[in-house]
C-alpha cells in the first residue's frame, strides 16, 4: 500500500493533494490450499478518507456522517463483494468516530507503513491455524485502535480482536507488538471454528469462560512465548470467589469481562477462569489433539476441575 503523507489540517493545498491520491480499499485473496481461501482488507485508506473530510467540521453530527459514510459503508460493500454477513460487526463498539482525528490519522499513516509486516504475519498465522483447524474461508479486516480506547490498547498490547461468522475484525495500535499480532490471530481464528459449529451460543459467563479458555490453549501452542494480561498468578482465594460468581444471576458479560469493582469481580475474570479451566484439563489429558478438546464438550472439560463443585452450587 502506498504512503500517503498527510499535512495538518491547515496547510490546505496539501490535504487537496491527499484527497486526490487516496486509494479504493482493495480486498487481497490468499489461497490457503485448493480449499480454504483468506480475503484480507485493510480499512486504512477508508480511514483517511473519513479523516480527511471529517477534519474540515467541527460539527459532531457531520463526523458521525462521514465515519458511516467512508468506514461503515465500505465494510458493508466489501462484505457483499466477498459474501459475509457485516451487519454485526458495524456495531460493535470500536467502530466509531473520533473526536481525537490527528492523533488517529498519525496512527494511520504509521500504520500504514507496517502494512507488509502485518499482512506477512496474519497469512503466516492463518495459514498455520488453518492447517490444523482448517475453514474454507474468513474475511479479516483491519481497522486502527480507536484513541477512544486507548485505555485497552496498553494491556493488550496494542492489539484487539472480535469476531462474526466468517469474519475476523482487528485493531492494530501503531505501537503494536508482532507476536501478540500473531497470538491474537490465533486465538480469534478460534473462535471462527467454534463459531462454525451448529449448536454454538455464548449465552452464559460459563460458556464464555471457556469459550475463551479454548482459544487461548489453541493459540499458546500456534504462537509461542506470548502471555495474555490475563495470564497472572491468581490466588486460590481469588480463584474461588471468580468460580463462585461464573453462574450467579447477578453477574452479567460484562461484570465478568471487564470486571466490577463493586462486586470485587476482577478484570479479565471470563479469560482468567478460562484459562484456568483448559490448563487442568490439558494437564490431566495430555494425548487429546487439538480437535479433540476444540469440540469437546463443556460438561466434559469441567469434570474434574478443581473448583467444579462452586461452579455447580451456583448453576
Amino acid at each position: 500500500m502506498p504512503i500517503l503523507l498527510l499535512a495538518a489540517c491547515n496547510d490546505d493545498e496539501k490535504v487537496v493533494e491527499s484527497k486526490k491520491s487516496e486509494p479504493e480499499v482493495s480486498i487481497e485473496t490468499v489461497n490457503i490450499n485448493a480449499e480454504n481461501e483468506l480475503h484480507i482488507v485493510s480499512l486504512y485508506t477508508a480511514y483517511q478518507r473519513y479523516l480527511n473530510a471529517s477534519l474540515e467540521t467541527s460539527d459532531a453530527e457531520e463526523n458521525h456522517q462521514h465515519f458511516k459514510k467512508h468506514v461503515l459503508d465500505t465494510i458493508g460493500e466489501i462484505g457483499a463483494e466477498t459474501d459475509v454477513d457485516t451487519s454485526l460487526i458495524k456495531t460493535y463498539f470500536p467502530l466509531q468516530p473520533t473526536p481525537h482525528k490527528q492523533q488517529l490519522l498519525k496512527q494511520v499513516n504509521e500504520l500504514i507503513e507496517r502494512y507488509d509486516e502485518i499482512e506477512e504475519i496474519i497469512i503466516r498465522t492463518y495459514t498455520d491455524s488453518n492447517q490444523i483447524l482448517p475453514k474454507k474461508k474468513s474475511t479479516v479486516f483491519i481497522a486502527p485502535y480507536n484513541p477512544e480506547f486507548y485505555h485497552d490498547s496498553v494491556p493488550l498490547k496494542g492489539v484487539g480482536g472480535m469476531i462474526d461468522k466468517d469474519i475476523i475484525l482487528l485493531f492494530i495500535d501503531a505501537d503494536f507488538e508482532k507476536d501478540v499480532l500473531a497470538y491474537t490471530v490465533a486465538h480469534e481464528y478460534h473462535h471462527l471454528i467454534l463459531r462454525d459449529q451448529n449448536k454454538y451460543r455464548i449465552d452464559s459467563n460459563l460458556k464464555g469462560a471457556i469459550t475463551e479458555g479454548k482459544a487461548d490453549a489453541f493459540a499458546d501452542r500456534i504462537v509461542k512465548g506470548v502471555s495474555p494480561p490475563w495470564n497472572v498468578a491468581t490466588d486460590k482465594s481469588t480463584m474461588k470467589y471468580i468460580a463462585s460468581q461464573v453462574n450467579d444471576g447477578g453477574t452479567s458479560l460484562n461484570d465478568f469481562m471487564i470486571g466490577n469493582h463493586d462486586k470485587d469481580i476482577p478484570r479479565w475474570s471470563k479469560y482468567i477462569l478460562g484459562r484456568d479451566i483448559l490448563t487442568q484439563y490439558l494437564e490431566a489429558n495430555p494425548e487429546l489433539s487439538i480437535p479433540e478438546w476444540t469440540f469437546q464438550e463443556d460438561e466434559v472439560i469441567l469434570e474434574g476441575y478443581r473448583y467444579q463443585e462452586i461452579i455447580e452450587k451456583t448453576d
